[in-house]
């Protein structure tokens, strides 16, 4: 299987259908708004822009996909609050800005007293797989 880099709105496109998908089986009466959403998904996720390039048309791809959204789900469920916080603060950096912050913009966005505190928890974050880091040391999503 190839390695797949998936762009963050089909990640989260399969992590909002696997929540849906998932509360359904927990409430399966009065499901009628779930179960239009999960349509939405489902049409979403099929009629995205990646399947039409070459990794797309891979056929590992979107089982590449699910298992990488249900690798980072249970990453992310061993997060600490901080952590959370930091990734989240990443995250929405990255959407806003198209590159990821500093360390200090980190501190200062979460609200840590040092980018050392930043650092350490970076390493944890690289540890337990949600993010790694590129060649110049800068923050990369896994996706």
């Amino acid at each position: 299987m190839g390695q797949h880099t998936f762009p963050l709105d089909l990640i989260q496109t399969q992590r909002d259908l696997n929540r849906v998908y998932a509360s359904l089986e927990r409430r399966p009466v009065g499901t009628a708004a779930p179960r239009r959403r999960l349509q939405q998904l489902v049409a979403r996720l099929a009629s995205h822009p990646y399947w039409e390039t070459a990794a797309g048309r891979d056929p590992s791809a979107k089982v590449a996909l699910r298992r990488r959204v249900r690798e980072l789900d249970e990453a992310e469920s061993r997060l600490t609050d901080r952590q959370e916080r930091i990734l989240g603060c990443i995250r929405s950096w990255v959407t806003e800005h198209g590159e990821p912050p500093t360390q200090q913009q980190i501190a200062t966005e979460v609200g840590l007293a040092s980018a050392g505190s930043v650092s350490y928890q970076i390493a944890q974050l690289v540890q337990a797989g949600v993010i790694r880091l590129d060649t110049s040391r800068r923050i990369a999503l896994r996706w």
